[in-house]
């Protein structure tokens, strides 16, 4: 399975959890997912925050359906550039179906296919 590029750790979805791990106005992107029945977590939903993850993650919590989350805090580039790779390598898998959007007033794009 392609590597998610956040680490080994994995979380439950809740959102005291959230708030322990993640300080208010810090960029980054995040997995939603499950464990299979060897312990190997499943990515569903990927997403990213270039603004305050904390606040993106919490505000799913009501929405979805996913027990368990990886996350990584990194600035919007590097959070944008692992949206769209995690997106690329699990888009089968995915729940959500859409190419992530560029950081708003940027000129990035997708160094896999130029979106």
């Amino acid at each position: 399975m392609p590597d998610l590029w956040m680490g080994p750790d994995l979380f439950r979805f809740e959102q005291v959890v959230i708030e322990r791990l993640l300080k208010p106005g810090q960029p980054g992107n995040y997995a939603l997912g499950f464990k299979d029945e060897s312990g190997e977590f499943i990515p569903k939903y990927i997403g990213r925050s270039d603004y305050d993850l904390r606040a993106e993650m919490i505000g799913k919590l009501g929405v979805t359906r996913y027990p368990y989350f990886k996350f990584s805090a990194v600035n919007p580039r590097i959070a944008f550039e692992t949206e769209c790779a995690q997106f690329h390598n699990y888009a089968k898998q995915l729940d959500n179906k859409t190419h992530p959007a560029r950081p708003a007033g940027s000129d990035l794009r997708c160094f896999l296919c130029g979106l």
